[in-house]
């Protein structure tokens, strides 16, 4: 079963706000934890988000984190792999039947199809 993890989760949620509120707007951490979301997880998924140059960060009355670009141009695949690292939805290798199985090839594919999807979707289409 391909699931996202809690980290995945709270990260797009964290960009869906953001999205919706376009460039222009912020979202601070006290924000995100009046939602209901952990402050000290927020934080290193956000820093994960700025590196990544997803979002920008700013200090003091007024500050948090923003978009640094339009929900359009951001696509989730790239949004995912700043919060997670290397997307392979699919991992497949590593068993004691690895050369003389069948799945390999198929799950090699499905995994290309569904990280094809992800370049395809953007966060403009996740607040649709």
């Amino acid at each position: 079963m391909f699931t996202l993890t809690k980290r995945a989760d709270y990260g797009l949620a964290l960009l869906s706000i953001l999205a919706e509120k376009g460039r222009a707007g912020r979202v601070s951490l006290k924000e995100l934890s009046e939602l209901g979301m952990p402050r000290a997880f927020m934080a290193k998924i956000a820093i994960d988000l700025v590196e990544a140059g997803i979002l920008n960060s700013k200090e003091g009355k007024g500050g948090g984190f923003a978009l640094n670009y339009e929900p359009k141009e951001i696509q989730i695949k790239e949004a995912l792999e700043a919060i997670e690292g290397e997307v392979e939805p699919v991992c497949c290798g590593g068993c004691p039947v690895e050369g003389e199985c069948g799945q390999q090839d198929f799950m090699s594919r499905l995994t290309k199809d569904i990280n094809g999807l992800l370049e395809k979707y953007t966060l403009e289409d996740l607040i649709k």
